[in-house]
């Protein structure tokens, strides 16, 4: 669908998307979720092409999908809307992953359904329908996150994203079929039966980015003549392929903080540890520990006769509640005569204390 250099597009936006990034490194399914859309997708163009994925094959991939990435059913109806307009068999082969689903539906999704936790959690990333200013004001929301997740954090780059669908839908209207997974899961959400949190729809990213790209290949070629506004295409374009500000990474690197450098700290006889640093703790202490390097600053902490030593450990410091309990076990310590440092690190701190011995004779 798209010529030599515009398919790199979507492959640019894949690998530079910060939610994607994030979500494809953790131990959760919404990686797994795009993944397979993106193969399920591939697969149907494929198989269009070259009929290379019969009847039998789709039979069985759509019944064993959505067991691993329920999102997939948005994608296989899809399929099967468009592959049933040409070959009735498919009904059999829809009539299959029905009743895969419903046994999927028994066993796994019915207790969710209906849960008043669950819904109040996505309350806000439902669809709503009611003509009101409260409503029309969520809507908004839904599509700035939306347009966040596909296109980036920038201003630029979302604006300019959401013009190239306009231009791949009124440019290449025959490829308009690629957001139908998109508009499938949107009137779900109407109904309230799937939300539109960012990590939930990852699925349809490939089918968003091949459509803008589309729309810029084709823009691209319809003002090609005119050298200004053809370089104005490509310009916000290549704006657009940093969105998720990778320019800026390039040269300033993400840290999430200095978890291996507080692990460290965690040596000592008498550690607190709060609770947002227990996992960085644990990993670099009991899961990884050859990850661990020794800073200077642990080398260096030696015991003070007639004292006690105590250290405390935070790790999240961009989160103010965090913040609060640290300055607050600091301030408390002072107050109890003891002698307080504190060590900051990137987004962790360490609370040093060295406090008198109580004297325990009469």
């Amino acid at each position: 669908m798209l010529d030599e250099y515009w398919d790199l597009l979507p492959l640019v936006l894949l690998f530079g998307n910060p939610f994607v990034l994030r979500y494809v490194t953790e131990l959760k399914p919404y990686g797994l979720d795009l993944g397979l859309a993106a193969l399920l997708i591939a697969l149907h163009l494929r198989g269009a092409r070259h009929r290379t994925v019969g009847l039998g094959s789709w039979a069985a991939i759509g019944s064993l999908v959505p067991w691993f990435s329920l999102p997939s059913v948005f994608v296989l109806a899809t399929v099967g809307l468009r592959e049933l307009r040409y070959d009735r068999r498919w009904l059999l082969v829809i009539t299959g992953w029905l009743a895969s689903f419903a046994l999927l539906y028994v066993l796994v999704l019915r207790p969710s359904i209906g849960s008043n936790y669950l819904n109040d959690f996505h309350q806000d990333y439902f669809l709503p329908l009611r003509p009101d200013t409260a409503s029309l004001a969520q809507v908004g929301r839904i599509v700035s996150r939306l347009l966040r997740l596909c296109f980036g954090l920038t201003l630029v780059a979302q604006v300019w994203g959401a013009l190239l669908l306009l231009a791949g839908g009124l440019l290449a209207p025959r490829k308009l079929w690629l957001l139908l997974p998109l508009g499938i899961v949107v009137a779900v959400s109407g109904m309230q039966l799937y939300s539109l949190i960012d990590r939930l729809i990852l699925f349809v990213l490939p089918g968003v980015w091949v459509v803008a790209a589309l729309g810029a290949q084709n823009l691209a070629a319809y003002v090609r003549r005119s050298r200004p506004a053809y370089a104005v295409v490509i310009v916000l374009t290549l704006l657009l392929a940093g969105g998720g500000n990778i320019y800026y990474r390039y040269w300033q690197p993400e840290h999430t903080s200095d978890g291996r450098e507080l692990a460290t700290y965690a040596e000592g006889p008498h550690t607190y540890i709060d609770e947002s640093a227990v996992p960085v703790v644990d990993y670099y202490t009991r899961i990884h520990p050859a990850t661990r390097y020794t800073t200077a600053a642990a080398r260096a902490r030696t015991p003070h006769t007639g004292q006690s030593n105590y250290t405390l450990l935070f790790d999240v410091m961009t989160e103010q509640t965090i913040r609060v309990r640290a300055e607050n076990a600091a301030e408390a310590a002072a107050a109890r005569g003891c002698e307080v440092k504190e060590v900051d690190l990137f987004r962790a701190r360490v609370v040093e204390l060295r406090c008198p011995v109580r004297n325990s004779d009469p």
